[in-house]
């Protein structure tokens, strides 16, 4: 029998075993510490990076690589699609214009706030203060989800909380697209920062949102809508979860496929699927316990894929280096949320 090594361990064969294990002893020791098994996975995955660092590692850590678009397109729309099927219809109406406005506007103003102050208290280039405060300004679904899911918050807050955090990534990509492209008509960088001028089309940018934003609503409500009639035709709780996990997956592929955002599809996929199976007409009991289960069940594993990589890929060295830029970031963001959040 051939001998089995830790540089055997990262091959495809043994991948998913090893991801299954690590989520059991996650799980094991967040029911005796008390913490969640998301955060032990980070800590994990903080861990192996570390002994890696220092040569004591497996040996095929360091060429396993996760390509980020598996993480955006497949392991965070079921998060979303499963925390959207569970928000009450007539509730989601009494936030859904703060939910919009702070998905859109909130997103906006966080990243100039936090831009100006980075540029400004930590001296940064004025792109990459941009750049960073576009890419931290939505707020993370994963992240969101994962700890309104273990704290008692009012129901409408956290309906509130996780209508944005499912809505707001279309807005950060526009506007960090848009701070790339000056960059790049600049003829700069982000490694300089340096412009002369800025010149932002504003109708054209608003124009490209709504494009991409209100055309992923309409894709995962259309596909939703068509799902409904579909699911009226069978009562079989196997192919009818089946049809939801199409439903899902069809909205995010066909959204970016048509340059619109595949995450807000798969909100509004999600948000239409909860709305069905609230009608005993059209999914029955049996169907809608069935299909509850399969989602949490794909959402807990989702979480834990996120939550591992983002341990797995966090440069503790850099992180230590950079202490006081970081705390400075932590400040500008927290001010920037605050100054985005209340006015509106």
């Amino acid at each position: 029998m051939p001998e089995l090594s830790l540089s055997h361990l990262l091959s495809s064969e043994y991948v998913i075993p090893v991801f299954l294990l690590t989520i059991f002893l996650a799980s094991l020791i967040a029911t005796r510490v008390k913490i969640p098994s998301t955060m032990i996975l980070v800590g994990i995955g903080i861990t192996i990076s570390v002994i890696d660092f220092t040569g004591y590692g497996i040996p095929n850590i360091s060429g396993f690589k996760v390509d980020p678009k598996l993480i955006l397109y497949f392991v965070i729309p079921p998060l979303i699609f499963e925390a959207m099927m569970k928000i009450d219809r007539e509730q989601f109406k009494t936030i859904r214009i703060s939910a919009l406005a702070l998905a859109t506007v909130g997103v906006g103003l966080a990243t100039i706030v936090g831009g100006l102050l980075l540029t400004y208290l930590a001296g940064l280039p004025i792109l990459v203060s941009f750049a960073f405060a576009a890419l931290i300004a939505p707020t993370d679904a994963a992240i969101v989800i994962e700890v309104f899911k273990r704290v008692k918050i009012p129901k409408t807050l956290a309906t509130l909380m996780e209508s944005e955090a499912s809505f707001n990534d279309a807005t950060g990509v526009i506007i960090f697209s848009s701070i790339m492209a000056i960059a790049v008509s600049q003829g700069s960088s982000l490694s300089t920062g340096s412009i002369s001028s800025i010149n932002v089309n504003i109708l054209e940018t608003i124009g490209h949102f709504a494009w991409v934003f209100f055309g992923g609503i309409a894709v995962g409500v259309g596909l939703g809508a068509g799902s409904q009639y579909l699911h009226r035709l069978i009562e079989e709780p196997f192919s009818e979860t089946a049809l939801s996990v199409a439903t899902l997956f069809g909205s995010v592929v066909i959204s970016n496929a048509l340059g619109f955002s595949g995450l807000v599809a798969a909100a509004a996929a999600g948000l239409w699927f909860g709305v069905i199976m609230r009608k005993p007409n059209i999914i029955g009991e049996k169907v809608r316990a069935y299909a509850s289960n399969f989602w949490e069940m794909i959402a807990f594993f989702a979480n834990s894929v996120a939550f591992l990589y983002l341990g797995l890929n966090m440069d503790m060295t850099r992180i230590g280096q950079n202490i006081p830029l970081i705390a400075l970031a932590i400040v500008a963001v927290l001010a920037a949320r605050a100054a985005s959040t209340y006015p509106i």
